[in-house]
């Protein structure tokens, strides 16, 4: 007979029915391997391997996978502290350190090292089967607790999946509202325009027709005939600020059209030539004659301009400088606009927030309406493949802002 089969034999008799074990010994003195594996097979375990050192028994143990390990502490090579280490951390077996040694220091270095019990030498069978028990089964507690832990990561992991998830989708859904409400505000802003603009050209109408009237009755009248040709210019004014802000209300074009980008500039800034005539702002416009005809949407960017000079023009005190300069870069076909003022200008803090929906700053403008000026304006430029810096203040007295935008001749219109 085997001993492999006297073995499985010996299992089989085992008193009272208890669970067998498979067990390697690690222990550099023969005689007191020899006692334990004699002892073990009385009591119907299994010894599966011997080792005579540390190193060794960490490496049948991996191979063999026993259901515990009985470890002498002092061994050549590997010392059983390291090797039972080895063994707990990677969850390989429990350990039984088996020594002579009974003094303070070396149980706290077993117990330090992942040691599931302790017998002293000469080991006794009671002893002995009580603490297999133990070890086996404060190892199967480890296992199920590591496993509870792993499973207890695994659902955070997907916890924490599903609230960037969430979070995600919450980002998408703010941002699809705040589309639905710029579309709304604007929606409602060219409805008004539209209708203001109607019944501004139908009152002034009249008002032209009777300033002609009257200058015909009074030809002979110097006075009289100065008096109506004013009425006459500011209404035919009148009538051509009305069309500029229908033509600024139109929807937008399905395509890109070619247009002259210093002319839509230069419209609005004629628009608000008399406001700053009145607070007697300082303009100076440049505007670079090798601007080529541009390629995009010159309904929404001279929207945007309209916007830029009005928040402008609201920042702004008697005496203060406002600037527009074009300039076309060759090397890059683009054209560079810069529009600079010294009115009032925007706290440090908002900068980086000037391109989210909603922003506001009461030292920069007052006005509701232009809340969404530089989210707006971000939106347009970035649809016609160009770039938006926004820098405040840009004078030594803390005042003014100026905002550079790059666009290109040939738009790389985005979808």
């Amino acid at each position: 007979m085997s001993e492999t089969q006297r073995n499985a034999e010996l299992i089989l008799l085992r008193r009272g029915g208890t669970q067998a074990w498979r067990v390697v010994i690690a222990d550099d003195e023969v005689l007191s391997g020899e006692l334990l594996e004699r002892m073990l097979l009385r009591m119907g375990h299994q010894v599966v391997g011997t080792a005579q050192n540390g190193a060794d028994a960490v490496t049948l143990a991996r191979e063999l996978l026993p259901d515990v390990v009985l470890m002498d502490l002092r061994m050549p090579v590997t010392d059983g502290w390291t090797a039972m280490t080895e063994l707990t951390r990677d969850l390989i077996a429990p350990v039984v350190a088996v020594s002579a040694l009974d003094d303070r220091e070396s149980l706290e270095l077993a117990a330090r090292a992942g040691a599931s019990a302790f017998l002293p030498k000469p080991v006794r069978e009671a002893d002995l089967e009580r603490a297999l028990d133990a070890a086996v089964t404060r190892f199967a507690d480890v296992r199920e607790i590591q496993k509870w832990r792993a499973e207890a990561e695994q659902r955070a992991q997907a916890q924490s999946a599903l609230a960037d998830e969430l979070a995600r989708v919450t980002r998408e859904r703010d941002a699809l509202r705040q589309a639905l409400v710029v579309t709304a505000r604007r929606a409602a802003m060219v409805s008004l325009v539209r209708s203001l603009t109607h019944d501004m050209n139908n009152a002034l109408t009249p008002i032209v027709a009777c300033a002609q009237l009257i200058a015909f009755q009074y030809k002979q009248d110097a006075d009289t005939q100065e008096r109506t040709r004013q009425i006459v210019e500011y209404a035919q004014r009148i009538a051509g600020w009305t069309g500029m802000l229908r033509q600024i209300s139109a929807e937008v074009r399905a395509e890109p059209i070619v247009f002259s980008f210093n002319g839509i500039l230069q419209d609005v800034l004629q628009l608000y030539r008399e406001r700053f005539a009145r607070k007697e702002i300082v303009v100076a416009a440049e505007f670079d004659e090798q601007v080529p005809p541009m390629r995009g949407y010159p309904e929404v960017l001279q929207e945007m301009f309209v916007n830029f000079f009005h928040l402008a023009a609201g920042g702004m005190r008697n005496g203060d400088q406002f600037q527009v300069h074009t300039l076309y870069v060759e090397t890059e076909n683009s054209v560079l606009t810069v529009l600079t003022h010294s009115g009032a200008s925007i706290a440090p803090e908002n900068l980086p927030f000037l391109m989210e929906p909603n922003f506001s700053d009461a030292r920069f403008s007052a006005d509701d309406f232009l809340r969404w000026v530089f989210w707006s304006a971000h939106e347009i430029v970035k649809t016609h493949g160009g770039t938006f810096e926004v820098t405040s203040p840009v004078y030594a007295a803390q005042r003014g802002a100026r905002i550079q935008i790059w666009l290109p001749v040939q738009a790389r219109v985005a979808a």
